[in-house]
């Protein structure tokens, strides 16, 4: 679901002409999936006996972790992709959904997907493999924060970078 979505569909609700995406970027994922994608499909079939089956309670609260978490990422996405009117360019504060709280609901999102596949994987490259989406996006969102205090004045104070009323 979350490929599918950043792959097929993100890229076509963007807005603005012209903007790229630098080739670097790209291939840098693409090899990084290339990796971990065979990486956790094989520790998943070779060491994923424990799990029970689809009445796993392991696997049904990793799944519904990671479906909470795609939910927050799509609404947060909709959130910044309609904060514009057609043709305006001014950055705006995002002032719906869980972004009246934090400055990256989309990264908190995307951390909740993964740390629901690891849960529900139950492997040491999940858990990996979350640990190291954490380590990427949690400096993300604290400049993202950053990013919004020093551009606008009335930047709500009481925001927070990723977590709710903590951090």
């Amino acid at each position: 679901l979350h490929y599918v979505y950043r792959t097929f569909v993100f890229p076509f609700r963007m807005r603005g002409e012209g903007k790229r995406k630098p080739l670097l970027t790209v291939a840098m994922a693409f090899l990084f999936n290339c990796a971990n994608g065979p990486v956790n499909a094989f520790a998943i079939v070779t060491f994923g006996a424990h799990l029970q089956g689809l009445g796993d309670a392991r696997l049904l609260a990793g799944a519904c972790v990671f479906l909470a978490g795609w939910a927050l990422n799509q609404h947060a996405d909709h959130v910044l992709l309609t904060l514009r009117a057609p043709g305006e360019s001014d950055y705006k504060i995002p002032d719906r959904g869980l972004h009246r709280l934090v400055a990256s609901p989309n990264y908190l999102g995307e951390m909740l997907e993964w740390g629901g596949f690891a849960l529900a994987a139950a492997t040491a490259p999940a858990v990996v493999f979350f640990l190291f989406t954490v380590a990427n996006l949690a400096p993300r969102a604290r400049a993202n924060l950053r990013w919004y205090r020093d551009r606008f004045a009335d930047y709500p104070p009481t925001r927070r970078a990723l977590v709710p009323f903590v951090w």
